[in-house]
């Protein structure tokens, strides 16, 4: 009994203390077959899952595939998946076993993405290569992707590097990617890099510069009404990213890169930056803009590539407006990339200092968990409610430009589908607002890398099918235009 209890201890030490996922991992499925976690994944019987269905749609796949039937597969498949989309996306499916989830689950989608790339590379009886990429596309649109959100978070955002590099070392980094504040930066810096440069920028984090932070004097803070200098700000930009415009970025990482950015008028809405909506936008001013919190940075003028007569340094783009971090209306923009983007799993890295202390037990379940969560959430209604009150009251004066923030702060959602968050750490807060060095870097990096790791079997999972849609339809370009050639020669 005591080397059990000494071994468990010492596999959870391995947990925490490991470097690499590969690490994580086989300390995890130890752990999970000493507490009898595989026997649970393993076995039937969970109100969680149709598992009766579910195997009857593996079984009608698999003797579709056997038959060569793919007309009859594609019937099957569309049914199949979308009937048990709801329960296979259910977080409680994760919240037991570290390693993944039930072994149905995952045998369901091995069966699909087969039948996927059956459909995919077997003739179709009357439907021509260019038809089928017109199909594949279709439902791609109609199935969705997956985007990853990164917020603000001072700092603390820097850990949003790690998270990525978590998210790019299996292959799971999403090619929609937004961001807030410090996560503008990071965003910015990931879809500005093709995959040989984002590959050296996560293997060699030492050549990211760090300064971003300085602190104006006591006098000219009082004069400018802002706290930090926002040259130091653009030079750190500068350095990380370049000056590139949205199009330019997607044209040459080929990934879509989002900012959040609000406007200092309360009437207007909060804009979402990219290469569709602003693709003459200059990165640099828009990750500025985002990145203005009000008391620390000043507003920002945002500006365009201005390409006529062979001039390509920038000019402002709506002069009339003035911009703001983007956190501040809205930190996770949903709704909006849910709608540009076709996104159906949003994938959330949250390290915003304000919010961390009343999320650090979203991820946990049971009793204790519960109890937190009703805390958490009777202290923010009276708040969210006196500060609708009071914006409502003081229709005129200086402080309702402050009101209307706080209360956008405070009523905004924080959280996604699927939620890495940075480890609540009191003692690392007064960090928040200083360059870190390279033992920080390193820190806030494995940080993020080791919050991210739990998290990988059900982003796996519930982006696995977005991700066969693509391969799919990269090798149906591929033969439709064969077809196209033979066709005219």
């Amino acid at each position: 009994m005591g080397n059990s209890k000494q071994q468990h201890q010492q596999l959870k030490k391995q947990l925490a203390e490991a470097v690499t996922y590969e690490q994580w991992f086989a300390a995890a499925e130890a752990l999970d077959e000493m507490e009898g976690l595989l026997e649970w994944r393993e076995s039937r019987g969970t109100e969680l899952l149709h598992e009766s269905l579910i195997g009857e749609h593996i079984q009608a796949m698999h003797q579709c595939r056997e038959r060569g039937d793919t007309r009859a597969l594609t019937r099957v498949l569309q049914e199949s998946l979308y009937r048990h989309l709801g329960e296979l996306a259910n977080p409680d499916l994760y919240a037991v076993a570290r390693t993944g989830t039930k072994y149905l689950a995952t045998e369901f989608l091995d069966e699909v993405e087969q039948s996927m790339n059956f459909i995919c590379d077997h003739p179709m009886p009357g439907v021509a290569e260019a038809q089928k990429l017109d199909l594949f596309r279709d439902a791609e649109r109609v199935y969705g992707q997956p985007a990853l959100m990164l917020s603000g978070g001072a700092a603390f955002g820097i850990y949003h590097i790690g998270v990525t590099r978590a998210l790019w070392q299996q292959d799971l980094l999403p090619e929609v990617i937004a961001g807030s504040s410090m996560g503008a930066i990071v965003a910015g810096a990931i879809c500005t890099r093709n995959d040989a440069e984002l590959e050296r920028f996560f293997l060699e984090p030492g050549h990211i510069h760090l300064d971003a932070f300085r602190w104006l004097e006591p006098g000219r803070i009082w004069q400018k009404r802002h706290a930090m200098d926002q040259r130091q700000l653009l030079e750190h930009i500068h350095a990380n990213i370049g000056q590139p415009s949205f199009r330019e970025a997607f044209e040459h990482s080929g990934r879509t890169l989002n900012i959040s950015v609000s406007p200092t008028r309360t009437r207007q809405k909060p804009r979402l930056l990219n290469n569709m909506a602003s693709p003459e936008v200059l990165i640099d001013s828009a990750i500025l803009a985002s990145c203005a919190v009000p008391g620390i940075y000043p507003p920002v003028t945002l500006q365009a590539r201005n390409a006529s007569r062979g001039i390509t340094e920038g000019k402002p783009y709506m002069p009339t407006e003035r911009w703001m971090d983007g956190s501040v209306h809205g930190d996770l923009p949903l709704m909006r990339m849910a709608r540009l983007h076709n996104v159906n799993r949003t994938i959330v890295s949250q390290a915003n200092p304000h919010i961390l202390p009343f999320i650090s037990h979203h991820h946990e379940r049971g009793a204790k968990a519960s109890l937190k969560q009703a805390a958490a959430s009777l202290l923010h209604a009276p708040v969210a409610t006196t500060l609708e009150l009071t914006r409502n009251s003081w229709s005129l004066g200086m402080l309702r430009p402050f009101l209307q923030q706080a209360h956008a702060m405070a009523t905004q959602p924080y959280l996604g589908d699927i939620n890495i968050q940075f480890p609540f750490r009191p003692m690392l807060y007064r960090k928040v607002l200083s360059n870190p060095n390279q033992e920080d870097l390193n820190m806030f990096i494995k940080l993020g890398e080791q919050a991210t790791w739990p998290q990988l079997a059900m982003i796996r999972d519930q982006t696995r099918i977005s991700r066969a849609f693509a391969e799919c339809i990269e090798r149906l370009k591929v033969k439709a235009g064969k077809e196209r050639l033979n066709a005219v020669s």
